[in-house]
């Protein structure tokens, strides 16, 4: 390849430095890193020409109620004052934590510390490929450098670039959020905030977010451009078993063992593999699985719980719910019928045992209400209305949402063994580009690779799901109100302390892209950015596209 024939990004090392003055500053979800995080960026916004012109076009936005005082940070480049059309340019700036970094973890926010550091180790810390990335100086190491400051440094450097240019036609939003990483409260704060905006007159014609690429399989190198992204749900599943002496193990139903059972039947489940636009979803897999003994003694644990993971990509949660209540039917057949095959061939245990405990049940959270209301009457909803207040204000939302299941749960202990099937927030939809109102969108993506190979020398291949999960499954709503509808039946904290913008959202309808960094191992203490196409491609292909936005806007 003639590399004198590409034309490279002209300010490749801004961006790199400007990536490294992000990490710099340490910003790990849920800590007040995350508000400072967000005075670098004004800071660094208000170094640009056009914010000390215009240093009101720079706000912070306060998630409501937030204990860290955490704020999304927002920056309008006016480059047309006669139009109110615009094209976001969306990220977030809060990363993982650091722990997995192990004797390094002191360096993790300071990519060259932390590269000398690891060069001179032999202990195994990285794997081959990481070694050789690490020797060929290609590539910036460090927590946040690929997920997802890298993004974040090039939308300000092509943000800066657009500011100086002569004869700008183009409005910019720059929407740099935190908490992507837990919640995505930093985006809720910055959808009411461009609603307001909306309600004002603007209209969004776009937004591109700049998350890095993800490999689609192990060593997979390719780089890609996304029109879409993963949705996700939070499946909990909490088992009450019935309780027994651990010497009499045949006389019970031990919790453990329904979550397990669940869990073996959930694990990579197929039934689970959603399909869409020719892509695949990753398989469920289970974030948490524990039972709630908190001391040792004799007895079967009697709860437990699991938290599954459940992407998706055009079923919706109704469909997902129906197939974890038939998967834990599934798993009660299991368990009952080994338990009963067990019994008829041990001699100890007396014939008129084996009708003592019944089949597991499952429930949902409307079948426990129904029992309520026919059990207790009117005064349930009362019982309900305040299970549900008690948790309003709980932060944390597993722990809310098990304290609502082991609450209703109290009042059907006569109903044990059962699974009760719920929904945990937080909840991201799927989101792609419509082949409809979109076609202009996906024309110029389409063409936006042919400029890649033609004049960079690089493949790009365009995919719809962005695969990581995305802020931008908040930018606009399919519209299918049967989603909520099952947020409502499923999801007890749902409008409950859980407030999903649902109303802005569906408002605001912006199309979305992701056009980002390449790099590997996101999560992970091997962490790192490629240099070359991070800070020489990827710029140029954001540049073209938000040209190419601009040039549709006009000639609507």
């Amino acid at each position: 390849m003639d590399h004198k024939t590409i034309k490279y990004y002209a300010h490749a090392e801004r961006i790199k430095q400007l990536t490294i003055e992000l990490v710099n500053q340490p910003s790990i979800s849920g800590t007040s890193g995350e508000r400072e995080m967000a005075d670098v960026i004004v800071k660094i916004l208000k170094r640009l020409d056009y914010y000390k012109e215009h240093p009101d076009h720079i706000v912070t936005v306060p998630i409501p109620g937030d204990s860290e005082n955490r704020e999304a940070v927002i920056a309008l480049m006016e480059g047309n004052p006669n139009s109110q059309h615009a094209t976001l340019l969306l990220s977030h700036f809060d990363v993982v934590g650091v722990d997995d970094f192990g004797q390094y973890k002191s360096f993790a926010f300071l990519p060259d510390q932390l590269e000398d550091a690891i060069k001179d180790e032999q202990e195994g810390y990285l794997n081959v490929d990481a070694k050789d990335d690490l020797q060929s100086g290609d590539y910036l190491f460090g927590r946040g450098t690929m997920d997802m400051k890298a993004g974040l440094a090039m939308q300000m450097s092509v943000l800066q670039d657009l500011s100086e240019a002569k004869g700008i036609s183009q409005n910019l939003v720059l929407v740099a959020v935190p908490d992507e990483e837990k919640l995505s409260k930093g985006m809720f704060a910055a959808v009411s905030e461009l609603y307001q905006m909306k309600q004002k007159g603007w209209t969004f014609d776009a937004c591109i977010c700049s998350e890095p690429n993800f490999s689609a399989f192990p060593n997979d190198y390719q780089k890609y451009v996304y029109t879409g992204s993963t949705g996700k749900l939070l499946p909990f599943i909490y088992c009450l078993g019935r309780e027994t002496h651990v010497g009499q193990p045949l006389e019970g139903i031990n919790a453990s063992v329904m979550a397990a059972q669940l869990a073996v039947e959930m694990e990579w489940s197929e039934k689970f593999a959603d399909q869409a636009i020719g892509e695949t979803s990753p398989s469920p897999t289970c974030l948490r699985i524990r039972d709630l003994k908190d001391s040792y003694d004799v007895q079967t644990p009697n709860e437990a719980y699991l938290l599954y993971n459940v992407l998706t990509l055009s079923t919706q949660p109704e469909e997902v719910m129906e197939k974890m209540i038939q998967a834990c039917k599934h798993s009660s057949v299991q368990i009952y019928e080994r338990l009963l095959r067990l019994r008829s061939t041990q001699t100890y245990v007396t014939s008129e045992l084996e009708s003592g405990i019944p089949e597991p049940k499952v429930f949902t959270l409307e079948d426990m209400y129904q029992m309520g209301m026919n059990k207790y009457g009117e005064e349930f909803e009362q019982i309900y209305q305040t299970i549900l207040q008690e948790q309003k204000d709980t932060e944390d939302y597993s722990e809310a949402t098990l304290a609502i299941a082991r609450d209703l749960s109290n009042y059907f202990l006569d109903r044990a063994p059962f699974y009760l099937v719920m929904l945990q927030p937080p909840y991201y939809p799927h989101v792609s580009l419509d082949s409809a109102k979109d076609a202009k969108l996906s024309e110029m993506v389409g063409r936006l690779a042919i400029y890649a190979k033609d004049e960079l020398k690089e493949t790009i291949a365009i995919k719809t799901f962005f695969p990581g999960l995305s802020d931008v499954s908040y930018c606009r709503s399919s519209g299918d109100t049967q989603a909520y509808q099952s947020l409502v039946r499923h999801m007890p904290l749902y409008k409950n302390g859980y407030d999903l913008p649902l109303k802005q959202i569906e408002e605001l309808d912006i199309p979305t892209l992701n056009i980002g960094p390449f790099g590997k191992d996101a999560h992970k203490r091997s962490e790192r950015l490629q240099l070359p196409y991070s800070t020489k491609v990827a710029p140029l292909l954001l540049t073209y596209a938000l040209e190419a936005i601009d040039r549709m806007n006009q000639s609507v």
